[in-house]
């Protein structure tokens, strides 16, 4: 039978429930007056209002789960006319985003049932919110059957527990764990996709056709990653007839695309240069553009290579000549992205790539070029793009092929090429440390801004006080 959430933790004193219901038709209706209000606040003030009424918002959503299974136990669900519990919380909230409804509605299901008392607390208290309680309650049956011997709560707790990552860190640690324990479903999984793909295409009113695109999680990193690499905003070299430099500066103009306009160049143009390829009347490309859109893959050392030597299979994995089917070894690979992909689908790329081997940090790699090089490229630009794997200042998640490699020391004030004084930073911040003279701190596993203003050294060894 089912519990009310109520049971899950200690009752609020009596008529607390009159009370904070009066309270919240009360805020209700103050937030029809902020918008007039807002000028009178001050530049914290209004970021202090944008964080506080996100997190609001989320706390709210937690709060009406709870209150859907409530009236779910109590029958209020089954004693009215709607069909199940996302259509009783729709006639409650009309002209709310139908995704809210549902996932609102599915998760007070859920926690309706007293298996998933782990949910409801954490909801209750805040740890977690509905988004990632949704995605843990779809994952953790699928990762239960690969993992038969783990309790279920401490695998739902594992998941709630990862909130502030949000629900992307929970599909990614499910794959992490199937590519660990159940890497032959993970293989399956892709050629059950593939086998689903599809491409279609139709006329929108106004003259523009839409594209949709249904593809494998191996075929999307390699799409998105070409995309990402050419479609960073590239501001346009002035022009005497339709355009002219800054005034003040000379510099070119910035690229007012949209994210998306730009995306949609992008595909134009791998389509047009993969199209006159296949012709034979544009040569393949080479340079800059052909070297930024490869993707690049994180893989272990051993899943790539060692358990296919072990197995003896290092040429004939998945051969008919052998008489045995394919060999799956365990092991996850993480594109630039942020894509994970299982073993077999990254060995599957590698068939059709040039394989650049890349000990970071080791011998064969010089990763350290001291003072011989100004700029970090090649393994060194590579080891760089391993470790912080997106810009870097606070905040920010801009793709590799977006950044620069940045010195932290700056290289006319004596900074190495190295990869302990580098930084990936995207164009924006870039140009904002270099304003406000900011450094940080760099580990083998990361960088650590100090937004301090005119802590970056101005000339050969000079160092501010911190």
């Amino acid at each position: 039978m089912a519990q009310s959430t109520t049971d899950t933790h200690s009752p609020a004193a009596p008529g607390s429930g009159t009370r904070l219901l009066s309270l919240v038709r009360e805020f209700a209706t103050s937030l029809d007056h902020w918008p007039d209000a807002l000028y009178q606040l001050s530049e914290p003030e209004l970021g202090e209002v944008v964080g506080t009424m996100l997190r609001i918002g989320l706390r709210a959503e937690n709060v009406a789960a709870l209150a859907t299974a409530d009236a779910l136990t109590r029958g209020t669900v089954a004693n009215s006319t709607a069909t199940g519990a996302p259509a009783w919380v729709a006639r409650q909230a009309a002209g709310v985003d139908p995704s809210v409804l549902r996932r609102v509605g599915s998760v007070g299901v859920d926690c309706a049932d007293p298996r998933n008392t782990v949910v409801t607390k954490a909801l209750a208290t805040g740890s977690a919110t509905v988004p990632v309680a949704a995605v843990a309650l779809r994952e953790v049956p699928r990762i239960g059957r690969q993992l038969p011997c783990v309790d279920r709560d401490e695998l739902m707790g594992r998941y709630l527990s990862l909130s502030a990552y949000g629900p992307r860190a929970l599909r990614e640690l499910s794959t992490r764990i199937r590519g660990q324990y159940a890497p032959e479903q993970l293989v399956c999984d892709e050629e059950v996709q593939q086998d689903c793909e599809s491409v279609r295409w139709y006329d929108l009113h106004g003259g523009l056709t839409r594209f949709e695109a249904d593809l494998s999680t191996g075929h999307a990193a390699i799409v998105k990653h070409a995309l990402q690499a050419l479609s960073a905003p590239a501001p346009a070299a002035p022009d005497a007839e339709t355009s002219a430099p800054d005034a003040e500066t000379g510099a070119p103009e910035r690229d007012t695309r949209t994210p998306a306009k730009r995306r949609a160049d992008a595909l134009v143009r791998l389509v047009d240069t993969a199209a006159g390829i296949l012709d034979g009347t544009t040569s393949r490309p080479v340079g800059e553009f052909g070297g930024t859109a490869k993707i690049l893959v994180t893989m272990d050392y051993a899943t790539l290579y060692e358990g296919l030597r072990t197995a003896g299979r290092l040429d004939q994995v998945g051969s008919t000549e052998t008489g045995s089917g394919p060999t799956y070894l365990p092991g996850i690979g993480r594109t630039t992205d942020g894509d994970h992909l299982d073993a077999g689908t990254l060995r599957r790329m590698a068939c059709d790539a040039d394989l650049i081997p890349i000990v970071l940090g080791g011998e064969s790699e010089a990763l350290d070029v001291g003072r011989a090089k100004r700029l970090f490229t090649g393994g060194l630009r590579t080891a760089i793009i391993h470790r912080d794997q997106h810009c870097t200042f606070p905040g920010c998640d801009r793709p590799p092929d977006w950044c620069d490699a940045h010195h932290i020391t700056p290289w006319w004030a004596g900074g190495l090429t190295n990869l302990t004084n580098a930084a990936l930073l995207c164009a924006r911040h870039h140009t904002i440390v270099h304003r406000d003279l900011l450094t940080a701190t760099v580990t083998t596993t990361g960088v650590t801004w100090d937004l301090t203003p005119g802590l970056m050294p101005t000339r050969p060894g000079h160092r501010f006080a911190a």
